[in-house]
């Protein structure tokens, strides 16, 4: 009999884990996320971009280190169209050496004269909302105190 108590009260404290994680999930759709951040990287919005940083990542890269940083080589040309390619999951290695499970947006931009490139946006869920993540030079770069790409201090 006690054994069957254990085992329910067991069950319990796991389903509700298990609920509690399922409602945190975002309700966004990664795909319109992951095009909202990219455009507001590209029209040099850093601190509009910063605000949907996950929030390790803002530990590394304080908003007025980032923006600082990022403004420093802005993008000099926008796209002129942003399509979805492909959206998968997959552990990615932050710049800490640790690996997060991810949504990997893959985004296709075109620029004038058929130029295009394909730029991967890698999202993770934080208190119910999709987050994106620094690239890991980048974080790298921000763990150091320095400005990603400049090697001198932030």
């Amino acid at each position: 009999m006690r054994r069957a108590a254990v085992v329910a009260l067991l069950a319990l404290a796991l389903a509700g884990c298990g609920g509690s994680q399922a409602a945190k999930q975002p309700a966004a759709d990664p795909k319109q996320v992951a095009v909202q951040v990219l455009g507001l990287i590209v029209h040099n919005h850093y601190t509009k971009a910063w605000d949907s940083l996950h929030p390790d990542d803002q530990a590394v890269a304080p908003r007025v280190e980032y923006v600082s940083c990022e403004s420093k080589s802005p993008v000099q040309e926008a796209p002129t169209s942003v399509t979805v390619v492909r959206v998968k999951h997959e552990s990615v290695g932050i710049g800490d050496g640790t690996f997060r499970d991810s949504t990997a947006v893959d985004l296709r931009l075109d620029f004038p004269g058929g130029f295009h490139v394909v730029q991967t946006v890698h999202l993770i869920a934080a208190d119910g909302m999709w987050k994106w993540i620094l690239p890991p030079a980048k974080y790298r770069a921000y763990k150091a105190d320095a400005c990603p790409g400049s090697g001198a201090a932030a």
